[in-house]
């Protein structure tokens, strides 16, 4: 951090110095002027030189000039009598708000359907969009509202923005006079190497600006869709016994089937072949005995 900031004071005091330097060539290049206007011009020069060399320097705007930023997000739990239902409900709710839903989810979990799911509403309806989900709940299991202020980080990025982007604006003029004058490779690339550091830092700013506006203008909800278990049926809807026994006697079939084609196989191959190994075997035997019986005589 510490060299990054380094490195951004080497880059505005370079910036600073090629600032003075584009005024003092506006001032050479300036008509003759009157005696009086020649002695205030050096306190003009160096009024622009001074507000250039310390952008950071520049006065914050007023309290009034940015409103109040701030992220509120809200996490929810609640028990309903039918999750599918209730989600539904919330997604039409949601919409009729101005928001939308970022993200929904449905499972089953103990043979009933739980969801979960993350809403965006404007922040101005963040209390009546929590006030109208809660009169969807058989009970809220929980509920949170987190609030961050990031007005003065926001006041802090306008104010870098407009240093920023007059400083970008003199650089370009500064650019301008270069190619003019100079005609040097190496100072074109330098202060086209400066503008680009600035660039960059703009749009970095705007970016994390556009960010916390976003943020600011809707509200995140995080809400959990718990089922109830005294609102469960006794019997799910849609069984259906007589199908289950077709389908436990149709597996018990084809059990059985299996078990017959394994009996099939021995009677029919495995028992001929044993008793054809077992012939040739005591073949084997009894001609190794006889061999025997004439070695002994």
């Amino acid at each position: 951090m510490s060299k990054t900031l380094a490195n951004r004071s080497m880059s505005l005091r370079f910036a600073a110095l090629l600032l003075v330097a584009l005024a003092c060539s506006k001032v050479r290049k300036a008509p003759p002027m009157s005696v009086a206007a020649t002695a205030e011009a050096p306190s003009a020069v160096s009024r622009a030189a001074t507000q250039n060399a310390a952008p950071n320097a520049a006065p914050s705007p007023s309290p009034q000039a940015v409103a109040r930023m701030i992220i509120r997000n809200a996490n929810m739990s609640i028990v309903v009598r039918d999750a599918t239902d209730v989600l539904n409900k919330v997604t039409a709710l949601v919409d009729s708000k101005g928001g939308y839903v970022a993200e929904s989810k449905r499972w089953k979990e103990s043979e009933q359907v739980r969801a979960s799911a993350r809403l965006r509403v404007p922040a101005v309806q963040l209390s009546p969009t929590l006030a109208a989900i809660r009169g969807l709940a058989v009970r809220v299991e929980s509920e949170s509202v987190t609030a961050e202020d990031v007005s003065q980080e926001y006041t802090d990025l306008d104010a870098q923005l407009r240093n920023l982007q007059a400083t970008e604006t003199e650089l370009r003029e500064l650019l301008k006079t270069v190619r003019e004058r100079m005609q040097k490779a190496s100072e074109i690339m330098e202060v086209f190497n400066e503008i680009t550091k600035v660039r960059g830092e703009i749009d970095r700013i705007q970016g994390r600006m556009k960010y916390l506006s976003q943020m600011t203008s809707l509200s995140t909800i995080t809400l959990e869709l718990i089922p109830d278990v005294l609102a469960a049926p006794v019997v799910e809807p849609g069984w259906q016994p007589v199908a289950t026994a077709k389908a436990a006697s149709r597996s018990l079939i084809n059990s059985m089937k299996t078990v017959i084609d394994a009996l099939i196989w021995i009677v029919l191959y495995l028992v001929p072949l044993g008793i054809v190994v077992a012939a040739f075997a005591l073949v084997i035997r009894a001609g190794w005995l006889a061999i025997r019986r004439l070695r002994a005589h």
